[in-house]
């Protein structure tokens, strides 16, 4: 073998683009030709030449100097121009609306973007961050400043509250409906008649308690609106000083009626209105906030013939006031009924109403607005007492109720995912069904352990030899970093491969624009032996053409999928075929044996997987048990998740999605990404109907315009998980599900920045995948119980699980 992968041999094709080539070949070359088919199957019908015009469009967007044909110099490329629909256009527009601060000369300059779908793709994804940003906005003011709108917050305490902020390290005290934190005023030296001035003796009689007996108010000076000269100029009426319930005429003396003393400590104090000049200016330093009280509470004391009385949310404590008035031999003339006797009829002789909040008969009162003004200041002054607490009420506790709905959802989706967990039990290994598969291996940089690893596994597993093929897809001809040879030449060893065998190349068309789409390569078959298998195998090595300098034969992994799906495709319509379609058709029937025609499933594995011996039994035994079964997957495991504690994080999450994510989702046979590390497709269904294998699957994924970000993020990113949303979306009546007892390991990062290289793919290409299928008509279910409600929560999740660290963050600063 020469070793050269990238030899033109055997097809003609003309190198220049801009003009038509046809792609033609030669028949198989008689030694190929004589060689032994290994299960001696017999020969159908051969397909025929397909005759290809590389007419490349003469509109280019961008990549050259202009012109047909004309080619970006250096790396192979251009971009074409395509209709653009109506929602591209919206998104553009949307795009250029939220990113037009940014001029394409900066890009350009700064960012080194000299290509405009490279530009346009940089500010998509800035696009894509605003409307993100704006979804975090927006559950963040749900989660917190919707409540604050509602129950906007208050900074209060119940009487419970201050009476057990009663000691000197915090001393709290109520005062006429106020709150006030004391704890360093009261390590300070005061003149205060009959206590000492130590600390003890101010916590002992003042703190944690209501001291409005300290700040005694004067009713005829807060209240003179409503107190004529003739009730006695000589006379003040007080605000009682404590809570005595015995109504002697001693005590209500002291408790509402004030003459001052000769002998006043301070001219501060004998000021009629200490409380307002000096009292509240001296504490309003110390305030913390507003008493508040239980409406409940407050109702039952109303209930109970007390005299508690709310109105507005105001609470008013006229207790004094109507025991002084109702003391027989006390109120004489009436002296103390200053209130508007309107006022005091609704609060002694209710009618109507069974609570204590009397806010509707106090503004249907027939007074006019002065003297309904006198009476609630004057009532405001002596009787306040607070405020009702509605931190309690459901307008404040939407947001809490919202919070806890949607975690009672969640959790009812997480438990109904465990129980769907609990649906697999360890069945019996079943027998191997007489089915033909077709072992795909994708191969790119990989070493040769892994390689090895992988054919073995192949090669090892219980299933019957000549009704396999292992179908091995070099993409380039490539030596990956740590290598020492190319990986089609490691392929080949593993294999067992003559090194001295090189077959000619040949032409097909790859999954790519203008003069890339041309590509070379060249077929490999024969038998594999591992531990008494002896098995079939075909190698297929993209060479490349011979102007091609950098990743020769290159063209990713989707076109490694659709080169053997469209030509299955092909076998199944009996459609002409490219050059290497040909070659593999006459490799396939002639040298191995076995007609393509009767394979009928695709098993899709990455080159670093291990498959475990049974699990294509496994596999292939559920899809014979149930017809409408169009793709499935097993359990991928780790299989060196001991390496590093990197790869140990990982093993409770593959865990995790396999055995909870994916068996919720099978439930609905909507199983949403078939990871193509380990899984198996049906190529056509009992009827002769094909279904990967179908024309929309291979239009949708075959897409060679990839230009913009949300088809590179489905197209290049996520294409194993895009080729499940084609199946979901052309075929909803099948189902796509997994199953625990087949089971394969596979080689997970080892290193923290490889593994976040890893997941930044994954997220993207999840999310752009998400919003396709959210927008499926066909998904089954209905409302909370529907694939759709599933496919809105993973999106929804996807999206703003960073805003659940800020919440955090709130949470911890409001504790």
């Amino acid at each position: 073998m020469s070793g050269d992968f990238g030899s033109p041999e055997g097809g003609a094709f003309a190198r220049g683009v801009g003009f038509d080539n046809r792609l033609s070949t030669a028949a198989p070359e008689t030694a190929q030709a004589k060689r032994t088919t290994f299960f001696g199957l017999k020969s159908s019908a051969e397909p025929k030449m397909e005759t290809y015009e590389m007419k490349e469009n003469p509109r280019r967007s961008m990549g050259g100097t202009g012109g047909e044909g004309n080619v970006e110099k250096g790396n192979h490329e251009h971009i074409e121009d395509v209709e653009i629909t109506k929602s591209r256009r919206f998104w553009v527009f949307f795009t250029y609306l939220t990113t037009w601060w940014i001029p394409s000369p900066f890009l350009s300059w700064c960012g080194r973007m000299k290509r405009p779908d490279v530009r346009m793709a940089w500010r998509e994804k800035v696009a894509i961050c605003v409307i993100i940003v704006f979804l975090w906005a927006f559950l963040l003011f749900i989660i917190i400043g919707l409540g604050l709108i509602l129950c906007p917050k208050e900074n209060v305490w119940t009487m419970n509250d201050v009476n057990n902020l009663n000691t000197a390290k915090k001393a709290y005290v109520a005062l006429y409906g106020n709150v006030y934190d004391l704890t360093d005023w009261i390590r300070q030296p005061h003149g205060i008649t009959g206590f000492k001035t130590d600390e003890d003796s101010l916590v002992r009689f003042y703190i944690g308690k209501d001291i409005n007996a300290s700040f005694p108010l004067s009713a005829r000076d807060y209240c003179s609106d409503l107190i004529p000269e003739d009730k006695g100029p000589g006379e003040k009426y007080i605000y009682p000083i404590n809570g005595a319930t015995q109504l002697d005429e001693d005590t209500l003396n002291i408790r509402f009626r004030h003459s001052y003393t000769d002998n006043i400590p301070s001219k501060k104090l004998s000021d009629r209105f200490f409380y307002d000049n000096t009292a509240v200016r001296e504490l309003k330093n110390f305030k913390k906030g507003g008493v508040v009280w239980k409406f409940d509470w407050v109702n039952s004391v109303y209930k109970g013939g007390g005299r508690w009385r709310v109105i507005n949310k105001e609470v008013f404590n006229l207790q004094p006031y109507f025991d002084a008035i109702e003391k027989s031999g006390i109120n004489v003339n009436n002296k103390y009924n200053f209130l508007d006797s309107k006022f005091e009829d609704l609060v002694v002789r209710p009618s109507g109403f069974d609570t204590a909040d009397i806010t509707e008969q106090w503004g249907r009162l027939r007074w006019d607005a002065a003297t309904r003004d006198a009476n609630y200041n004057c009532m405001k002054k002596l009787f306040y007492v607070g405020t009702v607490d509605d931190r309690q009420s459901v307008r404040c506790l939407f947001t809490n109720y919202m919070l806890v709905a949607f975690a009672c959802l969640l959790m009812f989706v997480v438990l109904v995912k465990f129980l769907a967990a609990l649906q697999f039990g360890n069945k019996k290994r079943p027998s191997p069904p007489s089915k033909f598969v077709i072992c795909q291996v994708p191969c790119y940089t990989e070493d040769e352990e892994s390689i090895a690893k992988t054919i073995q596994s192949l090669a090892a597993l219980e299933y019957t030899d000549k009704q396999k093929l292992i179908f091995v897809i070099c993409d380039g001809n490539i030596v990956g970093h740590g290598n020492d040879r190319s990986t089609p030449r490691i392929v080949l060893d593993c294999l067992g491969v003559d090194p001295e065998y090189d077959p000619p190349g040949r032409d097909y068309l790859a999954i790519a624009e203008g003069s890339r789409r041309h590509n070379i390569g060249k077929v490999y078959s024969g038998l594999y032996e591992f531990e008494g298998h002896v098995v079939p195998f075909m190698v297929l090595a993209k060479v490349g053409t011979p102007d091609e300098s950098n990743r020769s034969g290159n063209r990713g992994k989707r076109d490694s999928q659709i080169l053997l799906m469209a030509y299955l495709n092909k076998v199944h319509f009996d459609l002409p075929m490219t050059p290497l379609e040909l070659e593999m058709y006459h490799q396939m029937r002639h040298i191995i044996g076995i007609p393509p025609k009767n394979f009928e499933y695709l098993l899709q594995i990455d080159a670093d997987t291990e498959v475990m011996p049974d699990s294509l039994t496994r596999l292939v035994s559920a899809c014979s048990s149930d017809q409408r079964i169009a793709g499935i997957c097993g359990e991928t495991m780790l299989g060196n998740e001991s390496q590093s504690w990197t790869t140990m994080m990982q093993v409770y999450e593959y865990f995790i999605s396999h055995h909870m994510a994916k068996a919720f989702e099978s439930l609905f046979g909507a199983v949403t990404c078939l990871p193509g590390c380990f899984c198996m497709y049906r190529l056509r269904n009992s009827a002769g109907k094909p279904l990967l294998i179908a024309n929309p699957i291979l239009e949708g994924y075959s897409e060679l315009h990839v230009d913009t970000l949300h088809k590179k993020n489905l197209l290049s990113l996520g294409e194993d998980r895009y080729l499940t949303t084609l199946m979901m979306k052309h075929f909803p009546s099948y189902k796509l599900k997994f199953i625990q007892d087949a089971k394969c390991r596979t080689i997970a990062p080892d290193k923290w920045s490889v593994l976040v290289s890893q997941r930044r793919r994954w997220i993207n290409s999840t999310v752009h995948n998400l919003a396709e299928l959210l927008f499926l008509p066909d998904l089954c279910g209905f409302c909370c119980f529907s694939m759709r409600f599933v496919v809105f929560l993973d999106l929804f999740g996807t999206l703003t699980m960073p805003t659940t660290l800020i919440y955090f963050a709130y949470l911890i600063y409001v504790a």
